[in-house]
């Protein structure tokens, strides 16, 4: 009896605020303007305020590390730039994980262009600007036969390591490093932490059954592989082969 008296008293409770605030007057829009959010909006105190943050933060990323020989665009089934980020990411990881198979990342996290000439720490940040953690993640066989078709539905990927051909959006001919895909083996991808939960319709990457974290980001890579050709006297060039043919 009593749980059911505060059962009533709660419902009771429940209907008596909503009908107090279905009586209240409901707000009325008196007047609107709408502001442009434009180059042409100036708040002087606030840029007075930020001035010399942005003046701080313009000076490191304008730091010069490397130098690209030629422009290098972000496009689909491949592109010079997107060809070079996979490289980037699987040279890096075999560093510290030497039998790493290939690499795969999305090119929709490429954002922007490299442009011929000085390649400074902005350029870096605006490339890749997205917080993407790198991990070596171990997959089946069949599981690279399932992501190679994934990257073909999509009509391509930034890749490097692995080759096939694209024919009908499905993959054929499939080789890592120059041979035939063995399903019976298991293969070590160098990837992202966003891909890994199988965003971006590549889900067969989150089929894999170890991974291993780099400890760096994605952009950390790119630092790290252009400053160390500037150390070498060498400049950044676009690679001349490719990995996905469609025919």
């Amino acid at each position: 009896m009593k749980k059911i008296i505060t059962t009533f008293i709660i419902v009771a409770s429940v209907i008596s605020i909503t009908m107090f605030y279905n009586k209240q007057p409901k707000p009325q829009i008196s007047n609107i303007q709408l502001i442009e959010v434009n180059g042409a909006l100036h708040h002087e105190a606030m840029n007075a305020l930020i001035t010399p943050y942005r003046n701080i933060k313009n000076e490191s990323m304008n730091v010069v590390i490397g130098e690209a020989t030629e422009t290098m665009e972000v496009a689909k089934p491949e592109s010079p730039l997107t060809r070079l980020i996979a490289d980037i990411l699987l040279t890096e990881a075999r560093k510290y994980i030497p039998d790493t198979d290939f690499a795969v990342t999305n090119i929709g996290g490429i954002r922007r262009t490299l442009f011929q000439g000085n390649i400074t720490i902005g350029d870096v940040f605006e490339i890749l600007p997205f917080d993407n953690s790198l991990l070596v993640l171990e997959y089946k066989g069949t599981d690279i036969l399932a992501l190679a078709d994934a990257i073909a539905a999509k009509g391509g990927e930034s890749i490097s390591g692995i080759t096939f051909d694209i024919i009908n959006n499905k993959a054929e001919n499939i080789k890592i490093n120059g041979l035939p895909i063995d399903t019976a083996r298991t293969y070590k991808v160098i990837s992202t932490d966003y891909l890994s939960w199988g965003n971006d319709q590549l889900s067969p990457l989150a089929n894999y059954i170890n991974s291993t974290p780099l400890n760096m980001m994605m952009r950390d890579a790119m630092f790290d592989y252009v400053t160390c050709a500037t150390i070498n006297n060498k400049k950044i060039s676009a690679p001349t082969d490719y990995c996905i043919t469609i025919k």
